[in-house]
């Protein structure tokens, strides 16, 4: 006899996009590039500071994001 247990899974709804080709992906492309850029690497002599800069640009990847995406629903006419 074989046991298959059955678990309570979560369906997503909604989820965060930028919509390809357009203004929002443009400006997340270009301010992206601008934290890239704005992140002092010049001291990168021990892990602790690499650590820094790795924190550092999560941090301006997730701004840049939340501000150019948006929240939208899952239907079962949406394309991955």
């Amino acid at each position: 006899m074989v046991t298959i247990p059955i678990i309570e899974e979560l369906i997503q709804t909604k989820k965060q996009m930028i919509v390809k080709d357009n203004k929002e992906e443009r400006i997340f492309v270009k301010e992206l590039i601008e934290a890239f850029k704005d992140i002092d690497m010049s001291n990168l002599f021990d892990v602790e500071q690499l650590e820094n800069v790795i924190f550092s640009l999560a941090s301006s990847m997730e701004r840049i994001w939340v501000k150019n995406s948006k929240t939208v629903n899952i239907t079962k006419y949406s394309k991955s």
